[in-house]
């Protein structure tokens, strides 16, 4: 471990009550395990993963709680950010990787509309996956997406921004219409 290695370390520990969050959990290491989410975003089977970090289903269960649990309780965020510069590192989709977007790799119109359904399919009792199968996407081509179009949106809110807000509009009317006019789902109620 390096100095900065061990600054880090050090102060996670006073922040979490001298809690070592980056401890391993199971025998899985942190980098690890997110590797193996993006492994699972990437449409990896789980039974792959599990062996390859040579443990049973119960371990990798209870380390995934575990660690899904100090992400969720960091005051500090750091274990956020690096767990999402390694998943996005190696996570893989059906898009090209995200330092290869343009506006043509997958164009804005087309993720709005895949956040739009999302939403509104998920209230229906849709799958998210199974939505983003519907668009041609994996969870990690979705992410990718997401982070590529928040940073031009917040750059360009009078451009892309007023776009984005337009197409969500346009968007959240279709599916309404469509979800009226389906009918198949009356007994779910929100």
């Amino acid at each position: 471990m390096g100095i900065f290695g061990s600054i880090f370390k050090g102060f996670h520990q006073v922040i979490n009550g001298g809690k070592d969050v980056l401890a391993p959990v199971e025998g899985i290491e942190f980098e690890d395990w997110a590797r193996a989410n993006a492994s699972l975003a990437s449409g990896k089977p789980i039974e792959d993963i599990i062996t390859g970090l040579g443990v049973d289903r119960p371990r990798w269960d209870r380390a995934n709680e575990e660690w899904l649990a100090r992400l969720k309780n960091d005051k500090t965020f750091t274990l956020s950010i690096k767990y999402s510069s390694i998943f996005n590192k190696n996570a893989a989709g059906n898009l090209p990787q995200k330092k290869n977007f343009n506006n043509q790799t997958y164009p804005l119109e087309k993720y709005v509309e895949v956040m739009v359904a999302m939403d509104y399919l998920g209230r229906q009792g849709r799958d998210a996956q199974d939505v983003l199968k519907d668009f041609g996407l994996t969870v990690a081509d979705y992410s990718n997406l997401g982070s590529y179009y928040t940073k031009k949106i917040f750059l360009s809110p009078m451009g892309v921004g007023m776009k984005f807000q337009n197409l969500t509009m346009e968007y959240r009317a279709k599916y309404e219409k469509i979800i009226q006019e389906d009918g198949t789902r009356d007994d779910i109620k929100f």
